[in-house]
């Protein structure tokens, strides 16, 4: 059996890129200056002038001139003190069926793979693929993004056929509708707090409701803001 699963708000709550920005801001409090470039494209962004990959790169602009290796450590201690303990437990028990039944485990995610490659050996997925960011000695102020670009929608089912040779599989986890290209190549379909469009084009897919534990305002406030 092969099972995709999505990350950011299927396995935790709220989204990882939010969760790195505030954990960086936390530790670098002078890069919230940040600020001055991403609230202005947040609002080109919203009027569409600026696509999704776009705007990604310009957010991971907090990141700028940090060297590679410290990069990394802070990948590594975000992934440790943050994500692995905010998974939900009834994802926990779905990857760990998986495993015990020994089915080929995917995790893949829109989020850049300074993380996300930390993310799916940390939880034993056999496979994890994130959005490619460039990593070089120094961090640019906005990192390149690999083709065929941001792996979002029908990007992540270019990656899994061209990295992992993958067409379909028998499973999907998510609780987005960006994920309807991907549901689209599993038979069958277990949502995460699902939005109402992801539920009704799936209407026979098992349900969780995880609580969720956050608010979201309060939560992209305090992400932004690192604090």
């Amino acid at each position: 059996m092969i099972a995709l699963f999505d990350m950011d708000g299927t396995l935790f709550a709220g989204d990882s890129q939010l969760r790195f920005a505030r954990w960086i801001l936390k530790r670098h409090g002078w890069r919230r200056l940040y600020l001055l470039i991403v609230l202005p494209c947040g609002i080109l962004r919203a009027l569409r002038i600026l696509n999704t990959e776009q705007m990604k790169r310009i957010f991971l602009s907090y990141a700028w001139g940090l060297r590679k290796e410290a990069l990394q450590q802070e990948c590594q201690a975000f992934v440790q003190q943050e994500i692995l303990p905010a998974i939900y437990p009834p994802l926990r028990a779905k990857i760990a069926q998986h495993h015990a039944q020994g089915d080929t485990t995917v995790l893949c995610s829109a989020s850049p793979d300074w993380w996300t490659q930390l993310v799916g050996p940390a939880l034993g997925f056999t496979h994890t693929i994130g959005t490619p960011v460039e990593m070089p000695a120094r961090i640019p102020f906005f990192p390149r993004i690999e083709a065929p670009g941001n792996n979002k929608g029908a990007n992540k089912n270019i990656r899994l056929h061209h990295q992992l040779g993958i067409d379909h599989a028998d499973i999907g986890y998510t609780d987005s509708r960006a994920d309807l290209p991907m549901l689209s190549i599993c038979d069958a379909a277990v949502l995460v707090n699902p939005d109402k469009t992801v539920a009704a084009a799936h209407p026979q897919a098992e349900i969780l409701t995880p609580a969720k534990g956050i608010g979201k305002l309060s939560f992209l406030l305090s992400c932004l803001l690192g604090i």
